[in-house]
């Protein structure tokens, strides 16, 4: 788990450090969203609701990696990312050719802290943006975490929020 995280962060340190020394604020993004999670049947935890605040940088036109902090009625959660953007594929301008319509895969992991149940696993989601304007977007997010040696095998995240690039 801990090796999944760092690799990461070193990706998002080796792009961020390629970077000129002059602040390019062109590719950075900030957003917060309405958070709400789904617990596998059986499970003691219970559907709660509640806010997630991301941060991001995109390392190209279609990669971006994220940060997440989430806080929920009985839990708290913490995610990293890498974020790929299906529109950079040619394939997808020629079957839809919507350019505000921009929808996505996340890969990372995740971990919750939590009253009922406490998890740390790899996740990975679908999502889409329908942009606005060229700075804000509305984005709708669906992951699924993997528990690793927990009593919840699996807990599923909705989120519906927007999102400002700078």
């Amino acid at each position: 788990m801990r090796t999944l995280f760092v690799l990461l962060l070193a990706s998002a340190s080796a792009a961020l450090g390629a970077e000129d020394s002059e602040a390019d604020f062109d590719h950075w993004y900030v957003g917060v969203a309405a958070a709400m999670t789904l617990p596998q049947g059986g499970s003691r935890l219970h559907r709660v609701g509640g806010a997630a605040l991301r941060g991001g940088y995109y390392l190209t036109e279609d990669w971006a990696v994220e940060g997440e902090a989430a806080w929920l009625e009985d839990s708290a959660g913490l995610a990293v990312d890498a974020l790929g953007h299906f529109q950079g594929w040619d394939l997808y301008g020629d079957l839809f050719g919507y350019s505000r319509f921009d929808p996505f895969v996340t890969l990372g992991a995740k971990g919750w802290i939590g009253r009922d149940c406490g998890q740390v696993g790899p996740k990975a989601g679908l999502g889409a943006f329908y942009h606005l304007t060229d700075s804000w977007s509305l984005r709708a997010d669906a992951d699924a975490t993997l528990g690793l040696e927990t009593n919840c095998e699996m807990l599923y995240s909705l989120s519906v929020g927007v999102q400002y690039s700078f």
